[in-house]
């Protein structure tokens, strides 16, 4: 029995021990190997699916997460009624390396909740692709809460805004209280932003010799944080005086930045690639769809209401979109907003997409050679 096909059984069967009458389980995807969505109600499938590649999307850069994983993460959304465990989520490793998240869902759920729950996920999952299945894999309490702030502060800039003023306010916590954060313990303010700047600060201060990277594949082996730092960030500091000085001058930089919340090139990148991509089932296999094939059926509910939501999403992204991909959203925004009676007048649209999109991605490999070739000795 394949794994989604045991979802659908296990909610089935849910359904029928309640006794009350249900939806037919359902099946969502975000994209092929990235989540995966078993839930009795279509809608709620959706649009968890819909968060789900929205995390990926966001934490694709911090993570440097690959385009996709062998198996997805299999995401459960069990009914509040039937939910037995004292914990919002539980997220379980199976023996074979299959990574899988239960929700206590309701329409009530915060959605806090089910951020930190994807993300849990999610780094447990790349734990797993990088060191297999081992009873050291860990997701650490400050990375959780990091990538969730990170999420958060790009998805919606306001809440960068937010963040740094909540942030002038607070003394920065001592760098190892955020490192040795146990879950189960109280989880402040202070603590909460300090995950957020050390995350950022950490790929801030790393170079070309990818220190963050040798980092996050450490505390996902499960090894100790204050260890992983000084190993991987060497020169920064030589006692612990130094290294707080570090930190708390990594905090205020970051705090104090008076630049407008703005993407990467590669952060805009992978949002418009996600836009731009439509995935539908063809049988048992998932099929990217040409976006121009996609014009030519907005007048179907399924295909307008998904059309609707992305454009409403890209609308969000524009003002901070790098430069690089600036005119590729706009034309991107184009294609969303029209509905052109006409094959000739979608192809248009979607050529001048296509034609902004590969001269960002020329600029942004240009740059980047560029840069690197300054940085050669």
């Amino acid at each position: 029995m394949s794994r989604a096909l045991a979802l659908l059984v296990g909610l089935a069967g849910l359904a029928g021990v309640s006794g009350r009458a249900a939806p037919a389980p359902t099946i969502a995807q975000s994209a092929p190997g990235r989540f995966e969505i078993a839930a009795l109600n279509a809608k709620d499938a959706e649009s968890v699916a819909a968060q789900a590649e929205e995390c990926w999307q966001w934490l694709t850069l911090p993570l440097e997460l690959p385009e996709r994983f062998s198996t997805p993460v299999f995401v459960r959304l069990v009914p509040a009624a039937e939910w037995g465990d004292a914990a919002p989520f539980r997220v379980i490793v199976e023996p074979g390396g299959v990574v899988s998240v239960r929700l206590n869902w309701s329409a009530q759920m915060p959605e806090s909740f089910l951020r930190r729950a994807l993300v849990q996920s999610l780094l447990i999952r790349l734990a797993v692709a990088q060191h297999g299945v081992s009873e050291k894999l860990a997701a650490p309490l400050w990375l959780e809460l990091g990538c969730v702030e990170w999420w958060r502060t790009h998805a919606a800039p306001a809440q960068l805004d937010a963040l740094k003023f909540i942030s002038a306010r607070l003394a920065p916590p001592p760098l190892g209280e955020i490192l040795r954060w146990a879950r189960g313990e109280p989880e402040p303010a202070a603590l909460v932003a300090g995950a957020a700047w050390l995350l950022a600060w950490l790929q801030a201060e790393s170079g070309r010799a990818d220190e963050w990277t040798a980092m996050l594949r450490q505390l996902l082996a499960g090894e100790q944080g204050d260890r992983v730092l000084a190993a991987n960030f060497p020169g920064r500091f030589a006692s612990d005086a130094e290294r707080e000085l570090w930190w708390q001058t990594g905090w205020h930089h970051l705090r104090r930045a008076r630049a407008l919340p703005a993407l990467e090139a590669a952060e805009s990148r992978e949002a418009l690639a996600g836009l731009a991509r439509f995935t539908f089932a063809a049988g048992e296999q998932d099929v990217v769809t040409p976006l121009a094939t996609v014009l030519a059926h907005t007048r179907e509910p399924i295909v307008d209401e998904e059309r609707r939501r992305r454009a409403s999403e890209l609308a969000r992204l524009l003002p901070v979109l790098h430069p690089f991909y600036r005119n590729a959203g706009l034309s991107l925004a184009e294609v969303f907003a029209a509905r052109p009676p006409t094959a000739p007048a979608q192809a248009v649209l979607v050529a001048a997409f296509e034609r902004d999109w590969a001269e960002a991605r020329e600029l942004e490999v240009a740059t980047r050679a560029a840069l690197d070739a300054l940085e050669k000795p």
